[in-house]
């Protein structure tokens, strides 16, 4: 049976290195888990006991940050309408980080969390796969192309241009 009190400090743990690495990413430092793990005040072991990578630190912060976002929504049946329009708008909000992730070659964590995110899951139907990892990698070129501009348009101002090639 699991121990609650281990689960606390496990994910207190994991926020520590992943709210660290970001920091580091951000001052534009070369990453390493030494470095990662100086700064976040936990040993090589408990870093390799939570994580196999740096990258996937910075997985774990971006979906751990999501999953906070899309909680704070007043009205969560939007986001289940429209889940790609509110994943652009956060993935807007962290402009400093992906600036960074693009600069150290690092945006493959954002590929892996879009299908996680919008991707079909286990149970999923054949048919409905192919809808759904067509739309994550669709709402994920997007991004990608928002990131390669230097987010030069708004969220807002990419919904009126897939509104436009939609014909809505």
């Amino acid at each position: 049976m699991p121990n609650a009190r281990n689960s606390e400090i496990c994910q207190h743990t994991k926020d520590s290195i992943a709210n660290a690495a970001v920091d580091l990413l951000l001052l534009d430092t070369d990453l390493s888990v030494s470095l990662l793990c100086r700064q976040a005040g936990v040993s090589r072991n408990a870093f390799y006991r939570n994580f196999d990578s740096i990258e996937e630190v910075v997985g774990y912060y971006l979906r751990s940050r999501w999953i906070r976002y899309a909680s704070s929504l007043p009205d969560r049946r939007d986001l289940l309408d429209s889940p790609g329009r509110y994943l652009i708008i956060y993935i807007y909000g962290q402009r400093p980080l992906l600036r960074s992730l693009r600069q150290k070659q690092m945006l493959g964590v954002l590929e892996e969390m879009f299908l996680e995110v919008l991707g079909p899951d286990e149970g999923t139907p054949p048919s409905l796969r192919y809808h759904r990892n067509g739309m994550a990698f669709l709402i994920y070129g997007l991004v990608r192309t928002m990131i390669e501009n230097d987010f030069t348009e708004t969220p807002e101002e990419v919904f009126q241009l897939m509104d436009s090639v939609s014909g809505k």
